[in-house]
C-alpha cells in the first residue's frame, strides 16, 4: 500500500552541465548566490553542513549521500514552536540534451498540524528558491529581496 504522507517532487531544467549544477548545491559561495546568505558544506557522506538565511534563520544538518555530479541527499532539520522536525531532501543531476535536469525530492513529512504547516512552507520555499536558481544560472540575476518571505 502506497504511503499517504505528503512529499515534494519537482524537476527543473538548466542550460549547464551536471558538474556545474552540482556545484550550486555543494559550494558555499554558489549557495549564497541563490539560496542562503551563508553556507558551509562539504559534499561527503556523514559530514555536517550549516545554512543561514537572511533574518537570522539557520539550520545544521548532515550530508547523507553523495554521488559527485549525480546525487546529493541531506537531512533537513527545522524547528517549530521549539520542537525539532527532521525531513530529508535529495537532488539528482542528470544530463539532458545540452543541459541538466535537476530533480528535487523532499520526504519524511508526517501527520499533524505542525507537519502540514512545515510541508507548505518547504514546498513554497523550494519553488521560490529553485526559480531563483534558474535566474542565477541563466542570467546571473539573484531575484531575492529582503522583503520576501519565502
Amino acid at each position: 500500500m502506497a504511503s499517504k504522507l505528503p512529499l515534494i517532487e519537482s524537476a527543473y531544467y538548466f542550460d549547464a552541465t551536471p558538474e556545474e549544477m552540482f556545484s550550486y548545491f555543494t559550494d558555499g559561495k554558489k549557495l549564497a548566490k541563490w539560496f542562503v546568505r551563508k553556507a558551509k558544506i562539504t559534499p561527503k557522506a556523514g559530514s555536517a553542513y550549516h545554512l543561514a538565511w537572511s533574518g537570522g534563520y539557520s539550520h545544521d544538518g548532515r550530508v547523507k549521500r553523495v554521488v559527485p555530479n549525480r546525487l546529493l541527499t541531506l537531512t533537513w532539520p527545522d524547528v517549530i514552536k521549539g520542537k525539532k522536525y527532521e525531513t530529508q531532501v535529495s537532488f539528482s543531476f542528470k544530463e539532458k540534451g545540452k543541459g541538466t535536469l535537476v530533480k528535487l525530492k523532499h520526504t519524511g513529512f508526517k501527520e499533524g498540524a505542525d507537519w502540514i504547516w512545515l510541508f507548505g512552507a518547504i514546498q513554497s520555499g523550494w519553488a521560490y528558491f529553485m526559480t531563483n536558481l534558474k535566474s542565477v544560472v541563466a542570467e546571473g540575476v539573484d531575484l531575492r529581496s529582503e522583503l520576501d518571505s519565502p
